[in-house]
């Protein structure tokens, strides 16, 4: 069976995500260089995630071909990274990245606008 290359994309993000997941929901496995480095197989670096504008960050995730699906585990995963290593910066790039995802998507979801109001 063939498989497009969009599902082979999204499949990769999916099995990056999770590896990122399992880096920061695990208390006793955390390691910030493995994070970031485990990030950066996605095209995507730490300064991009936390320093770059946020248009061209937003460009940059499109620019990958992210579903928005991927783009909302990114922004959970940087919820738990921000637990780990609290970061105003990052904690704001969340909070945008889920205001990006609500407007961009043109879907509303109660969920997302929950998670911002925990943010």
């Amino acid at each position: 069976m063939l498989t497009s290359k969009k599902d082979e994309t999204e499949q990769r993000l999916n099995a990056i995500l999770q590896k990122l997941s399992g880096i920061t929901f695990v208390p006793e496995n955390w390691k910030e260089d493995i994070f970031w480095n485990t990030l950066s197989e996605t095209g995507l670096t730490e300064h991009d995630v936390i320093h770059k504008d946020e248009t061209s960050f937003f460009l940059q995730l499109i620019d990958l071909k992210w579903p928005w699906e991927q783009i909302e585990k990114l922004a959970d995963i940087l919820v738990a990274l921000d637990a780990k290593m609290p970061n105003q910066l990052l904690k704001e790039r969340t909070k945008h990245l889920y205001q990006f995802i609500q407007k961009e998507s043109k879907m509303f979801s109660f969920e997302i606008m929950n998670k911002i109001g925990k943010l």
